[in-house]
């Protein structure tokens, strides 16, 4: 029967956790630092790649409630509000910024044509 109890709290405290909906977010500008105002809500780490042009940042949400994200591009400073429940990622809209879940991608994505190399070899 402890067994049994200890399972049911167990499965009680992960779910929650379980819920919480990873996000990413893509700058029309280049992202120069993002800063989170309550780290023990959620992490916003920018993603800099060789090929991208530094414009993508992944959220995790950490525990439910509301912070902001401060996020400097090339274009100044831009603020995100977030807010964190145990079902749902709220983000307040905010301009020159796309976001979307990572399990749930958008319908459309467009993957650019790779460069054509160029076959006029020697001299």
């Amino acid at each position: 029967m402890k067994k049994f109890i200890l399972t049911i709290l167990l499965i009680n405290i992960i779910q929650p956790a379980l819920a919480f909906e990873d996000y990413m977010i893509v700058s029309n500008s280049i992202v120069k630092s993002v800063t989170v105002q309550n780290k023990n809500i959620i992490e916003a780490q920018p993603v800099f790649t060789i090929s991208n042009e530094k414009k993508i940042i992944i959220l995790t949400p950490l525990a439910e409630g509301k912070t902001d994200i401060i996020i400097n591009t090339i274009d100044g400073e831009k603020v995100l509000n977030v807010k964190i429940t145990d079902k749902k990622t709220f983000i307040k809209p905010a301009e020159g910024f796309e976001y979307f879940q990572m399990d749930n991608p958008p319908d459309v994505i467009e993957i650019p044509e790779p460069p054509v190399p160029d076959m006029k070899g020697g001299k």
